[in-house]
């Protein structure tokens, strides 16, 4: 794992805070966080600057005219002053020696233009003089374990997560769902707009730290190189941290278009899926998602997905099945002997069932009577090793007469959680303040209102196995490209592809009727003839594609038809493949997280129907092989229904060499569509490609093994 990052360590755990525009004023922001930091029991020193104040009059606070005054080192500074006061007063914190700085206002490279330039020169004062920026357009940071509270909230509530936000509104709405949930932060950080302190470096520092057992994340976007954010994803892996993230800003499409399916369908949301789930991280789509899967993270972790239900009634038991299933979850089997013992403690009147799951206590003698009896199933439950995590559902924290029974439960739950037997409870009360409840809630057992909730926080932290396919189309719904002048002759893109030991069947390029006799003279038959003019996109929709052609006179036959519509456009003659299960396999360029793979079904269709999996580059075998068994069309070309499963293990080489393709060339995007897929081998038929590069002497000697 990577080092923690010890230049952070002023910035999130100062020893001497200094706030540049403190006020006499309550309501003013440089006032207000000196005032926050010192309640909350910040136990190095703060300094207010103000050079028209005497004494701010805030206990805990000493007062000076300037930075230079305070005459120690000063691990923080605080500009809490407009955008246009920013420049010089980290002038005058680099003349001190000030370690880190958090720049809060707005104003700057978020607008454009002038503001950008302003943003750029700050954050090169700050990186000539070894200052670590976190912003400028922050709301701040607060960290619970150093007790500093820079944000315009003051209570906070603390606990185990980890809070990185571009949005300060995000976060304000996390600490109310989060309160109501039980949830509290071991820090929460406002990244701006990431000049230098950013997602990335930030993730690997609480990757270390004991304090945060979980982090969640709010990105709208990262600049420059996504490489750390990767890497901090990857430190929070190995530390077997869970990550959380919400992504906003999925509906835009990744950077610039290209002329091929691979850029079209690769918008940016399918390749930050592609990122997180690589690193094994959440992905989420509201705040309240967020905050049950938290939830979930920070008190189950990863799980399973067996689950034994016990509930109070028999529609919640019902809902219950319904919620898990769907949610990719399952109902624990359970041993012989832990059936005989559940049964003695299920009352007579009670419904059941063959499998002992799930148990509803309802009736006289059940939970109405006994809150108890959740506990002692619950413990029974526990020991069989065919359950992976127990949900309590229905009423619990709502029977106030039994109100010292539910008490007694509770304290009974938290010890066979504690003991590492993961407990989630559903409950009509969750968001009531039930003291019950409340102690689990404490304790760190996830409690939610409904059972979809819970379900939904629970599946997103199945242990991982094959990959999910893509996200279906809608909004994101990709659109045909139309050509564009950067599109490659298929001579080039052939040889590029065969310099990385990629097979492509023998292929001639004719501009001329001469030219195509000498083809014909020597081809295997039958062979196929298309268009290649690089303006064309889908060579089939326009009637491009001659096939089966079995001699030369069909050849030459063909070859005229086309040249008769499309005058002027040289042709494309190989070999007519025989017919196998279409894929498509292509390259591409994200501007954050560089250069990537997409495998999917091809053919006519890939576009209306798109089935894909991106793969961030480096790829290997194993991932490739994993990301074709994710697809939705998997059970064509695995031999379901008396189909012959296909060469997987040839398409995963074919994914792994053009990644390698695609690393080495990223101004690059090059696709093939079809690749005919047989069980001993795969055909690539046809081939596109737009971008610019230079080829190597090698890809050079193969584009000319292609006949013009």
């Amino acid at each position: 794992m990577e080092p923690r990052p010890a230049d952070l360590d002023p910035l999130l755990r100062p020893r001497v805070i200094a706030v540049a525009g403190a006020s006499r004023d309550p309501a003013k922001w440089g006032r207000r966080i000196l005032s926050y930091t010192s309640r909350a029991g910040f136990a190095g020193a703060l300094y207010g600057v103000n050079p028209m104040v005497d004494d701010l009059g805030l206990p805990g606070v000493t007062t000076v005219a300037k930075l230079a005054d305070i005459g120690v080192p000063i691990d923080l500074a605080v500009l809490a002053r407009p955008a246009s006061a920013s420049a010089d007063l980290l002038a005058e914190c680099a003349a001190v020696g000030v370690k880190s700085v958090l720049v809060t206002a707005a104003g700057f490279g978020e607008l454009g233009g002038e503001h950008l330039s302003a943003e750029q020169r700050i954050a090169a004062q700050a990186r000539d003089a070894g200052i670590r920026l976190l912003g400028p357009n922050t709301f701040g940071l607060f960290v619970a374990g150093s007790r500093v509270n820079l944000t315009p909230r003051e209570h906070i509530p603390a606990g185990r997560v980890a809070l990185l936000s571009q949005s300060g509104n995000v976060v304000v709405a996390m600490y109310e769902q989060a309160r109501q949930a039980g949830i509290g932060f071991s820090a929460c950080v406002g990244v701006g707009n990431q000049v230098d302190v950013g997602l990335g470096e930030l993730l690997t520092y609480f990757a270390h730290d004991p304090a945060s057992h979980a982090i969640a994340v709010y990105v709208e976007g990262l600049p420059g190189s996504g490489a750390d954010f990767r890497a901090g994803l990857a430190a929070c892996r190995a530390a077997g941290k869970p990550v959380v993230v919400l992504k906003a800003g999925l509906s835009g499409r990744a950077g610039a278009a290209v002329a091929t399916h691979t850029g079209a369908l690769a918008s940016d949301g399918r390749v930050w899926q592609a990122v997180l789930a690589d690193a094994e991280a959440v992905q989420v789509t509201s705040t309240q998602d967020l905050v049950d899967t938290l939830a979930v993270a920070s008190g189950v972790g990863r799980h399973g997905g067996r689950a034994m239900i016990l509930t109070d009634g028999g529609g919640d038991s019902v809902m219950a099945i319904d919620a898990l299933t769907a949610n990719g979850l399952s109902l624990a089997t359970l041993s012989a002997a832990t059936k005989a013992e559940l049964a003695t403690l299920v009352p007579a009147a009670a419904p059941r069932v063959a499998a002992g799951n799930p148990v509803t206590l309802d009736t006289a003698g059940g939970v109405e009577d006994d809150p108890m009896l959740l506990a002692r199933c619950a413990q029974v439950a526990a020991r069989d090793e065919g359950v992976d995590v127990i949900v309590l559902g229905g009423l619990f924290g709502g029977y106030p007469a039994m109100l010292g029974h539910e008490l007694a439960c509770a304290d009974a739950l938290i010890e066979l959680h504690r003991s590492g037997h993961p407990v989630a409870v559903q409950s009509a009360f969750a968001l009531t303040e039930a003291e019950p409840l409340a102690r689990l809630k404490r304790a760190g057992i996830p409690v939610v209102p409904t059972a979809d909730r819970l379900a939904r926080g629970l599946s997103r932290l199945l242990m991982p196995t094959t990959p999910e396919g893509d996200q279906p189309a809608g909004e994101n719904a990709p659109t045909a490209p139309s050509a564009g002048p950067g599109v490659l002759p298929v001579t080039e893109t052939a040889g590029l592809l065969r310099s990385y030991g990629i097979e492509l069947p023998p292929m001639s390029v004719v501009r001329t009727p001469q030219e195509l006799a000498g083809v014909t003279a020597s081809a295997a038959y039958p062979v196929c003839v298309k268009i290649a003019d690089t303006t064309v996109a889908h060579k089939s929709d326009v009637g491009g594609v001659a096939l089966g052609l079995a001699d030369t006179a069909a050849v030459q036959a063909a070859a005229a038809k086309l040249w008769g519509r499309f005058p002027g456009s040289p042709l494309l003659v190989m070999p007519s493949l025989p017919a196998g299960t279409e894929f498509l396999v292509g390259t591409g360029n994200d501007p954050v997280f560089g250069p990537f793979v997409v495998v999917g079904r091809g053919g006519i269709w890939a576009e209306t129907d798109p089935d894909l999996a991106v793969l961030v580059t480096p790829v290997d075998e194993e991932s490739a092989r994993r990301a074709l068994l994710s697809l939705r069309c998997a059970p064509t070309f695995t031999g379901g229904r008396g189909r012959p499963a296909v060469d997987l293990a040839a398409l995963a080489r074919l994914a792994v060499a053009m990644s390698r393709l695609a690393a080495e060339h990223p101004g690059v995007s090059v696709e093939g569509n079809p690749v005919i897929a047989y069980p001993d081998g795969y055909a690539i038929a046809d081939l596109r490609a737009s971008g610019s590069h230079h080829l190597s002497d090698t890809a050079q000697a193969a584009r000319f093994n292609v006949r013009q």
